[in-house]
């Protein structure tokens, strides 16, 4: 075990708790810590998001995410690695390659941390061998349907990141994508064109709800992001996600964004409106903080900061709302 990936992730979760413990993140930390501990893979500190639903019984899920260069620096694992993906871990390491990331998604809030989302990110990079992630995690007939979905994209938007979650119903592919500027914009301004380009990637859009979440996600001042799960037989499932991708900056400037005029303020008031949200945004402030801490030479930059607000549409329904807080330590 890595005791001081364990030692910082504990620290980290106690300056985001403690001044909102459980209202926030529920009576789960215990269970949290054991996937963290499952998820390292003998390699560096890995970042952390916190998924913290707004409504409902307070609880979060952990998500736990080991960057590129710093698996390239410590291969080869063992096969127990990463809660048993070592050989996963083996193969990404030696991907000739330049960011990205790999990740364990746990649903802790659901107290079930024994089959968790497997997630890499693609982003930025050029080459990316899908056929060689999907066969490394099990799923070689997933490639197919990441494919099938891509070829549907429309145009201005780039897939984020992709995945599998053999825990859930279907053991469905997560594909997330983020959306071009311009189209964002375009977006705002005209709702139902989100509408058109969700049903060209094959997304049934039924009603107003994805038009209206998607409006508002689009005329805020941040990013657009839109997940989906690709089912077994290629089709789109019910659920969308339509993300609002936050500045990962200072925690002060942060804090900035959640006062009364900020924009992450006013989407969460649009959250509460719309009735998947309570009052409980409101401690989200004091989760942030940015520090040093210190460990005889060694000087590292502490940090927990909101990076994502996360609407699901199901059926013209607007399901629930969540926060991504991400959590890290940077060497100095």
């Amino acid at each position: 075990m890595n005791a001081d990936a364990m030692r910082l992730y504990e620290t980290l979760y106690r300056l985001a708790s403690k001044d909102v413990g459980c209202d926030l993140f529920g009576a789960n930390a215990p269970l949290a810590r054991e996937a963290f501990r499952r998820a390292l893979a003998g390699a560096s500190m890995p970042i952390v998001w916190f998924e913290v639903p707004l409504s409902g019984l307070p609880r979060f899920d952990l998500h736990v995410a080991h960057g590129n260069a710093d698996l390239h620096g410590h291969a080869p694992f063992a096969p127990d690695a990463m809660d048993g993906h070592g050989e996963l871990l083996n193969w990404y390491a030696s991907e000739p390659r330049a960011g990205g990331g790999l990740a364990l998604a746990y649903d802790v809030g659901d107290g079930r941390i024994g089959a968790p989302a497997v997630h890499a990110n693609v982003n930025a990079l050029e080459v990316f061998d899908i056929e060689g992630f999907f066969l490394h995690v099990g799923r070689p007939e997933a490639a197919a349907l990441y494919h099938g979905f891509e070829k549907r994209l429309p145009r201005g938007w780039h897939i984020w990141y992709c995945g599998v979650h053999p825990g859930r119903p279907g053991a469905p592919v997560r594909v997330d994508c983020f959306v071009d500027k311009s189209l964002k914009c375009a977006y705002a301004a005209e709702p139902a064109r989100l509408e058109e380009d969700l049903q060209r990637a094959g997304f049934a859009v039924e009603g107003s709800a994805a038009r209206r979440v998607g409006a508002e996600v689009a005329a805020s001042p941040f990013g657009v992001e839109l997940q989906f799960d690709v089912l077994s037989d290629g089709a789109l499932g019910q659920t969308v996600g339509v993300s609002a991708q936050l500045p990962l900056v200072a925690a002060s400037a942060a804090r900035r964004l959640w006062e009364p005029a900020g924009g992450a303020a006013q989407l969460m008031e649009f959250a509460v409106d719309s009735r998947v949200a309570d009052a409980r945004w409101r401690c989200v402030r004091k989760t942030m903080f940015s520090t040093v801490a210190r460990n005889g030479k060694v000087s590292q930059a502490l940090y927990c900061i909101p990076v994502f607000t996360k609407f699901r549409v199901c059926a013209d329904k607007l399901l629930d709302a969540k926060i991504y807080l991400q959590a890290g330590a940077v060497l100095l």
